[in-house]
């Protein structure tokens, strides 16, 4: 089951750009609907990975879940979603994993952005650890800019770049 979900969502990053992905078996909605729906059922139960999962993250994944239903509604297809909604799609089904497996640093985020110098957008993934990484060296330069700057002031020659 936790399987077919990693299988699922590294698959789901093709299908923007992807037209041959259209076969592939893990774009078909009601499998992914069949899947939630045992996960479900396991979490009410209290069985297995779900027996110890704390309520709050119970709700959460609840939550999660009850968006992808929504989401993928009655289609066959998750490429029947526009572009936003697969990846919206796509970050519910990571946040899922994410819980089942207690992995949220290796949790998959996927978002819209136009890089520096074009106004095209692009899907950019990173996992939460890499997203963290990357937010905590920018706080570093920061904060390294910030004090050259401030004893270059104090002294001839002002502040550097």
């Amino acid at each position: 089951m936790k399987g077919l979900l990693v299988i699922w969502a590294a698959s789901v990053l093709c299908i923007a750009g992807a037209a041959a992905a259209n076969d592939h078996p893990n774009l078909d909605a009601g499998a992914i609907r069949t899947q939630q729906q045992e996960i479900r059922i396991a979490i009410e139960a209290g069985r297995g990975a779900y027996k110890d999962l704390p309520d709050a993250k119970k709700r959460d994944l609840l939550d999660k879940q009850d968006r992808v239903l929504s989401l993928i509604g009655d289609r066959s297809r998750t490429t029947e979603l526009d572009e936003h909604q697969q990846i919206e799609l796509f970050n519910h089904l990571e946040a899922i994993q994410a819980i089942i497996n207690g992995a949220e640093d290796e949790r998959m985020i996927c978002r819209r952005e136009r890089p520096t110098g074009t106004n095209r957008p692009q899907t950019i993934c990173k996992t939460v650890a890499q997203r963290r990484a990357e937010r905590e060296s920018i706080e570093r330069d920061t904060g390294r800019r910030t004090l050259e700057c401030s004893e270059a002031t104090m002294g001839p020659g002002g502040c550097r770049n």
